[in-house]
């Protein structure tokens, strides 16, 4: 069975199905700022997406991230190191014009719960 979690008109925040979670890509609420703030504000996001079906940061076994600008690419992980925890995921980064200019950062995540 598939459970939709915040189904939208495009896409649902977030799909269950087998002990499994993905993501819908997630970016700031107020994209504007650095993109230190935009990562707290996506990483914010993420941990209180998960909280809504029981799982936390450790339930993360692989995070993707889009970075319109890769030269971010160490501000984003000052942030993204201090916050992931003694068990990071599997994760890959790059480079990608996003949906709108102000958006500096988008992260999508999958895991086990």
């Amino acid at each position: 069975m598939i459970e939709r979690i915040n189904p939208g008109a495009r896409a649902s925040q977030m799909v269950l199905v087998g002990g499994r979670l993905e993501t819908s890509g997630i970016v700031a609420l107020a994209p504007y700022g650095d993109i230190a703030a935009q990562t707290r504000c996506v990483l914010a996001q993420l941990e209180s997406w998960l909280a809504q079906v029981g799982a936390g940061k450790e339930n993360i076994t692989r995070v993707q991230i889009w970075l319109a600008d890769m030269g971010e690419f160490a501000a984003m992980n000052a942030v993204y190191d201090a916050w992931v925890g003694a068990q990071p995921p599997v994760r890959a980064c790059v480079g990608a014009a996003l949906a709108a200019p102000e958006y500096l950062i988008e992260i999508q995540a999958f895991g086990q719960i």
